[in-house]
Parts: C-alpha cells; structure tokens; sequence
C-alpha cells in the first residue's frame, strides 16, 4: 500500500532544506519523485552538489518549473524529522515507486500481454531493493559478474612503470594522498600523474587552492613542451619553434577536457559536484591542496580537517571518482636526522591517514641540501607509505624542476 507520496516527498525535500549536511547521506534518485517540481529540485542539487538557500532562492524566481518559493519556505520552517528517520522516508520514497512502476507494467502486460517484459521490468524493480536491502547480496553478484566479464578490471594507469606495477594502478572510490613539505615537488608530481591519466582519455579535474589557474596551465605547458617553466612565465624570449610548441601543448590540454578550477573557497561539496558530472569510466580529481580547503564547520582546525578527509572518502565512495588530494606536511620532519616523511607526520593528520586509500609519501636530499639546489635534475623519492589494495614500497624519480618533469 502507497503511503502518502506528496507526504513522503515533501519530507524529504524539507529534511534537505533544513540540514544540509544531509545531502551526503541521499540515496534516491530524481526518477523515483512523482511531483515533478520536488524531482527538478533533486536534479538541480544533485547537479550543484551543495544545497545554498540564497541559490535555490534565485533559481525559485528564475525557473518556473522549480518549487515555489512559498512552498521552500514553508519546508524550510516545518519541524525537523531527526536524522534516523531521513533514512526511514527514503525508504518509504523508493518502495513507493516500486509499487507504481510494478502497477504500470501490469497494465502494460494486460495490453500487449508480453509475459517477457512483464517480468524482467519486475525484476530490475527487485534489484533495486536488494541494493538497499541487502548489499552482500549485490556485491556477489557484481563480483560473478565481474568473473565472467570480458571486460578488464577498472583501474587507471599513472603511466609510470614501477608504481603502476606495485599499485596495480588506481581504482574508482579510491581516496588518494600526495604529502610533502612545501616545495619539494608535490604540485608538479601531481600535475605529471594529471596529464598521463588525461592523454588515456579519462575525465580529469584540477582543484587549484594555492596558486592560480594561469600557474598551472604554465606547469603543464612546461611538462607538456620540454621548455622551462620560468621561460614560459616570461614570454617575452621565447623562439619561433617554442611559441609553436606551446601553442600545440595548449592544444592537447584544450582537446583532452580537462578541468582546471583555482577557488580560494572550495569546499566537499565542490568536489561532490565534479564527482556527480562523471559518466561510465573512472572521473580522477586532484585537489592541491587539503589543509586549505573550506568547511561549513566552526570548530577546532584539526577537526574540520578531519570531518572534510571524511566527507571526500565518502564522495569516492559514493561517486565511483578516483580522488587524489595533496597534503602539507608538519614540521616535526625537520627535527629528525632522518627526515623521510612518515605517515604521522601528515599536518593535522588522524582522519586523513585513516580515511586515505593510498598515501604517497615525498622526499629529496637536496630539498635539505642547500649546496645542491641549483642542479636542475633532482632524484625524488617516492614511498607508498600506505596501500589498503597492494604493495608499499619507495620508487626513485628524476625530477627535472627547470621543466617540472618526472621519469622513473
């Protein structure tokens, strides 16, 4: 028996409108919605990826076929349901649509009395409950799925020959870290992983905090071109053959869609928003980097850090998107005569160690050398300080700072 669907949907909507933070834990979807405003209000966050009252007021006066401003305000005011029974709604949301969808395909079957459609559409109505219901279940049958596919295991390459072989590559849901001091190379190694899992054509992204959108398309110029990085940031002495070569580079980059976004204010739901836009093969999104990110949260720095490691490991989680955050690292390396970073040594860590799928770790000798930093080519060591899926172990780079670039 239906329980009351404008009810059921309402609630819901209010529940969003009232405690944001809810957004993370909705697991119907838009289809699933019978009044067509209250789905074009799901669509709309769900695009967005944050729920924002001034921007839902905005689009209730811009959109016609968006909720009414009067029936968001008095969502907005109506009495909170409490967080366990968010949950309860939803439930109540998905097995209503099941009971309209399984109505409708009988009527279809008294129709054209195709017994076929008649049960296969009853059966995908079924598996969306096992999902909800019983996720064993699922992940079994994806798994024997998977077994028998003919299809290669999802995993994207980072194109570099020795950690692809101990990682096996990286894996949708993966939350990944990239930690350093400042300046040893962490952007630029990034930046590096960024374009050898562009070139393969997955969807790619680029969450500038630190620095601008013009630095960073300059890095990949200089790692695209072979041409030094502060020559590019001059301009002015550049030859024929390089200004074409650039001009080709940004070509690539243009070609390969990737995203570049530098907000000094991005927050989970910024990320959320990029993850939700991916479509059947793996999204990567970079975001350089961690402690400079933004939380609604007005509590202790630490905590907020920890609540947004969260937050992005259920967004991976979530979305299927690979996401690979760059982290600081505190001070405490320098006080040590070994000063090879450890995973304790993650700037107002805790959360972040736990939560990360994978925790690259890097090192020179000649960030520490001052003798030795005028030498263009520098050897940078990378430790794979954590891999909840495959081996740990340190890979020695060549990293060329005059041209960002790294080979193993």
């Amino acid at each position: 028996m239906l329980n009351n669907q404008y009810e059921v949907e309402s609630t819901v909507v209010a529940s969003l409108l009232q405690k944001s933070d809810l957004l993370s834990k909705l697991r119907v979807k838009p289809y699933m919605f019978q009044y067509q405003s209250f789905r074009n209000f799901i669509e709309y966050i769900m695009e967005v990826g944050k729920i924002d009252l001034h921007d839902i007021y905005q689009k209730c006066i811009n959109d016609e076929d968006f909720l009414d401003k009067e029936v968001i305000g008095e969502l907005y005011n109506s009495d909170f349901i409490g967080y366990g029974f968010f949950e309860r709604y939803q439930q109540d949301l998905l097995q209503n649509y099941q009971i309209i969808k399984t109505q409708e395909s009988i009527k279809d079957f008294q129709t054209d009395a195709n017994f076929k459609n008649l049960f296969e559409s009853i059966k995908d109505l079924s598996e969306i409950t096992n999902h909800t219901e019983n996720g064993t279940k699922q992940f079994a049958y994806e798994f024997v799925d998977d077994l028998y596919s003919d299809k290669p295991v999802q995993t994207v390459k980072t194109k570099y020959r020795l950690m692809d072989y101990k990682i096996g590559g990286l894996e949708p849901s993966q939350l990944v870290v990239i930690a350093a001091r400042p300046s040893v190379g962490k952007t630029a190694f990034a930046l590096n992983m960024l374009w050898n899992i562009a070139q393969q054509g997955y969807q790619t992204s680029f969450f500038s905090i630190e620095t601008t959108g013009k630095n960073v398309l300059q890095r990949l110029l200089a790692t695209i071109s072979g041409i030094d990085l502060q020559r590019i940031k001059q301009i002015s002495d550049l030859t024929a053959d390089e200004l074409t070569q650039l001009t080709d580079a940004i070509d690539k980059i243009l070609k390969s869609g990737m995203n570049i976004q530098d907000k000094s204010n991005i927050t989970p739901q910024d990320i959320r928003a990029q993850a939700l836009k991916g479509d059947e093969s793996p999204q990567v999104i970079f975001i350089d980097y961690l402690q400079l990110m933004q939380t609604d949260s007005k509590v202790d720095r630490r905590v907020a850090i920890e609540k947004i490691s969260r937050e992005l490991k259920i967004i991976a989680n979530e979305t299927g998107a690979i996401i690979v955050v760059l982290s600081q690292l505190s001070r405490g390396v320098e006080s040590r005569v070994d000063k090879r970073p450890m995973l304790s040594d993650m700037k107002e860590s805790g959360g972040i160690e736990a939560d990360a799928s994978m925790a690259l770790m890097l090192y020179r000798d000649d960030y520490y050398d001052q003798e030795d930093t005028d030498d263009d080519k520098s050897e940078l060591e990378c430790n794979i300080a954590k891999n909840k899926d495959g081996e740990t172990g340190v890979i020695k780079f060549d990293y060329y700072k005059k041209t960002q670039r790294f080979f193993t």
